[in-house]
C-alpha cells in the first residue's frame, strides 16, 4: 500500500504547484478591460504624426489639390494648420469628423495634440 499512496501523493502534490501557473497569461485587456494606454510622450512628425496622417488624412488631403485645398503631405503643410489651431479643432470635431468616416482614435488624437503642443516639430 505504500508503494501506490507515496507515488499518488507526490503526483497530486506536483499537479497541484504546477497546474495553476503552467498556462497563466497576463494581458492588459484582460487584467485592465481594455483601457491599454497610449503613450504621447515625443510624438515625432517622421514617425507618429506621418503614420497617423497616412490612416486618417492623406487619402484626401494629398497634393495641391488636395481636400478643400488644404494639403496636408508635407512637414511644412501640416505645421500651418498645426500651428494656427485648425488641425485640432478638425480632429476633435464630432459634429463635421475628420476623417469623414469618423473621429480617428483618442490615442491618435491625443498624440496629435502632444505634438502640436510640442511645437509641432520636424523631428
Amino acid at each position: 500500500m505504500k508503494k501506490i499512496l507515496f507515488p499518488a501523493i507526490t503526483l497530486a502534490l506536483l499537479a497541484a504547484t504546477v497546474l495553476p501557473t503552467a498556462c497563466y497569461y497576463d494581458n492588459e485587456t484582460d487584467l485592465y478591460g481594455g483601457t491599454a494606454t497610449c503613450d504621447t510622450v515625443n510624438q515625432r512628425y517622421s514617425v507618429e504624426v506621418q503614420q497617423i496622417m497616412a490612416a486618417n488624412c492623406l487619402s484626401c488631403h494629398n497634393g495641391p489639390g488636395g481636400a478643400a485645398a488644404i494639403p496636408m503631405e508635407t512637414h511644412a503643410l501640416l505645421k500651418e494648420f498645426a500651428t494656427n489651431g485648425t488641425l485640432i479643432d478638425r480632429i476633435n470635431d464630432s459634429g463635421s469628423p475628420m476623417p469623414p468616416s469618423g473621429l480617428m482614435s483618442a490615442c491618435d488624437r491625443s498624440k496629435m495634440e502632444a505634438w502640436v503642443k510640442a511645437g509641432a516639430p520636424n523631428n
